[in-house]
């Protein structure tokens, strides 16, 4: 029956790109095709997230998940020199007060930051149970992995449908270059993140969508802008980061800084609810939004992180989160005699989870349970 089977797994984020890895490394995988209908993988927010990782900071739904991927991710960096790759390393976190009204009380402790306004800093994490990644990196490498041991990707191919027979998978229906094709297949996962609402409406209709599927047929995004800039003076800065409450001038805000390695922070904020487009290439961002995360990290460090003077600004962008109003969790899962399966939904947290799912979601397709962590609580 393994040599039967072949499994597409739509979406070619961290989600799908993890899953694909995971079934990569199983001695008994069928053949794996990774569909993305973008130019290029990681193209929406796998490719511009911030790529904070916590231990310890999930509720009880995802505790096991993320307590997996956690560790997950600090082997993968251990064992593929992850520091370098993409960016892997642990971090302290702290929650900023900044108000630029009130005089400074003491200098603050962290030597690249603004010491002529009003700051308050308190641990959030760290000690090992905080950390950051550089996601669209990672993401590159997972494919890569997979693509050596035999997991065929197609880019630019979207996946229109699917094809059924007596209620199971026989095949996907795709476009790429224009032309029409069908991709055989016996197991179909869904990793579109914020897109998965969108598909699950295009492939089905009100009456002939699988019960277990209209929970994440809810699932829509929210999007997030950020900025990267490279700090002044090639100055390395500190492996912190800040998730922040400003007052500054006439205006407030709640930016949150990840300083990465090589001097590189990037600073996120500003959200809108413009609908989601078709694609992930077509996602735009709001100029006035990017414009004021300049102004706060000048603010923050006028000195190493001012983009009108000697800093440069590397990116302004906005992604989507995958948010499912109805669980409120990412949902993992799927029913395996019709052959469809679901890994969407991480909110937040899909770089930090993105491992873990992988894993959980092998041994799905694989061995039909999942035994490395608990998400009796995610499933459909």
């Amino acid at each position: 029956m393994t040599e039967q089977r072949q499994i597409v797994i739509v979406g070619g984020g961290i989600i799908g790109s993890s899953i694909a890895y995971f079934l990569s490394r199983a001695k008994n995988c069928p053949p794996v095709t990774l569909l993305e209908a973008s130019k290029q993988v990681a193209p929406g927010a796998s490719g511009k997230a911030g790529g904070f990782l916590a231990l310890d900071w999930h509720g009880t739904s995802t505790a096991s998940l993320a307590a997996l991927s956690f560790e997950l991710h600090r082997k993968l960096a251990q064992e593929h020199n992850g520091a370098e790759r993409w960016g892997y390393r642990e971090v302290e976190t702290h929650n900023l007060r900044l108000d630029t009204s009130r005089k400074p009380r003491t200098k603050p402790k962290v030597p690249w930051m603004n010491p002529e306004v009003f700051t308050t800093t308190s641990p959030m994490g760290g000690g090992g149970s905080t950390a950051q990644v550089t996601p669209g990196d990672l993401t590159r490498f997972l494919v890569e992995k997979s693509q050596e041991a035999n997991v065929t990707l197609r880019l630019q191919t979207k996946a229109e449908g699917l094809v059924m027979e007596n209620d199971k998978v026989k095949g996907v229906k795709v476009v790429s270059n224009g032309s029409e094709e069908i991709i055989p297949a016996t197991d179909v996962v869904i990793a579109t993140g914020p897109w998965t609402g969108k598909l699950l409406h295009q492939w089905f209709t009100p009456k002939t969508m699988p019960p277990f599927l209209r929970s994440a047929a809810m699932i829509d995004g929210s999007r997030a802008h950020s900025i990267v800039v490279q700090a002044a003076k090639d100055h390395p800065l500190s492996a912190d980061c800040f998730f922040t409450e400003m007052s500054y001038g006439n205006s407030a805000g709640a930016p949150e800084f990840y300083i990465r390695p090589k001097g590189i922070a990037y600073i996120s904020g500003g959200s809108d609810d413009v609908p989601l487009p078709d694609l992930a290439d077509e996602v735009s961002y709001d100029p006035k939004l990017v414009k004021e995360l300049q102004r706060q990290a000048a603010v923050v460090s006028p000195e190493y992180l001012d983009v009108n003077k000697d800093a440069q600004l590397k990116a302004e962008q906005a992604c989507y989160l995958p948010l499912s109003p109805r669980t409120a969790a990412p949902i993992l899962g799927g029913n395996a005699n019709c052959g469809i399966y679901l890994a969407a939904g991480h909110s937040v947290w899909g770089i930090n989870n993105s491992l873990g799912t992988g894993k959980v979601m092998s041994e799905l397709l694989l061995d039909g349970k999942a035994t490395s962590a608990d998400i009796r609580h995610l499933q459909p």
